[in-house]
């Protein structure tokens, strides 16, 4: 039984016996006899074999290798996903700070990560959700970040505890702190400013709004700087959106009277009208 195994993994490899001798440094004829139940190999030649054929001393001897056990309680179902978490002795921490401690570096294809630590990793094919920050490339789908997301181009949709700074987005941007991508064809939400190109839908921040043209609706905490705003706009400073045409800007500006009552005024750069 021992000589069969030692034959096949030494044909596994593919070496002969004569290479194999060599690396244990033994005889030819000393493997000859091991392969045909002869002899044994010594008792110290034991680890040494199981060590170069990679299997462990059970399996050298014929025993099955040890299956891994399945966990069946487990909160989520079987869906084939990625799913990075921390265990404490045998218990499950979820949105747990001990969690945002630990940082995974993830290479390779996946079509979906749920992570409940930082991820740092290439492009995802699918969507991520993380318990910490998210540093990608490329992500599919969706993004969901308890702490900040720094990526490339994002298929879906953008929540995040902290800032966003990507670049194109399919969906819509949700960061609780400044946001800055390029465009972005939903709205975007930020506790912050915000800093994009041409967004499709409304744009809402907690302090000023620099973006290209928008879709929808600008609400900002500070001052506003767009291109042409197809909704309404709200700021608590100055307000500044037109179109280029031309190399000529007509620029419709908006200021806060002593009252707080917005006042507008046009603003006309002729540029190169008469050169």
């Amino acid at each position: 039984m021992l000589g069969n195994i030692i034959s096949a993994q030494r044909k596994k490899l593919g070496l002969t016996q004569e290479q194999l001798a060599q690396k244990l440094d033994v005889t030819n004829q000393a493997v000859s006899k091991w392969e045909t139940d002869q002899s044994c190999p010594d008792v110290a030649m034991l680890p040494k074999l199981a060590e170069l054929f990679g299997i462990s001393m059970d399996e050298l001897f014929g025993k099955e290798p040890a299956v891994q056990k399945i966990v069946q309680d487990l909160p989520w179902e079987e869906d084939g996903a990625f799913r990075i978490v921390l265990y404490k002795g045998r218990k499950l921490l979820r949105n747990s700070r001990h969690a945002q401690q630990f940082t995974i570096t993830y290479e390779g294809p996946a079509q979906d990560v749920y992570c409940d630590l930082n991820l740092e990793c290439g492009s995802i094919g699918g969507s991520v959700t993380v318990g910490g920050y998210v540093e990608c490339e490329e992500i599919g789908g969706n993004i969901i970040a308890e702490g900040y997301v720094e990526c490339g181009n994002v298929g879906g949709d953008i929540k995040a505890g902290g800032h966003v700074e990507c670049d194109n987005v399919e969906g819509n941007v949700n960061a609780g702190g400044y946001a800055e991508c390029d465009t972005v064809e939903g709205s975007v939400c930020a506790g912050s400013y915000v800093e994009c190109d041409d967004v499709g839908g409304s744009v809402s921040a907690g302090s000023y709004v620099e973006c290209g043209d928008v879709g929808g609706d600008v609400t900002s905490g500070d001052y506003v700087e767009c291109g042409d705003i197809e909704g309404n706009v709200s700021a608590q400073g100055d307000v500044t959106h037109g179109a280029d045409r031309n190399g000529s800007d007509v620029k419709i500006i908006f200021s806060n009277d002593d009252d707080g009552q917005q006042k507008k005024r046009f603003s006309f750069d002729f540029g190169d009208l008469f050169k």
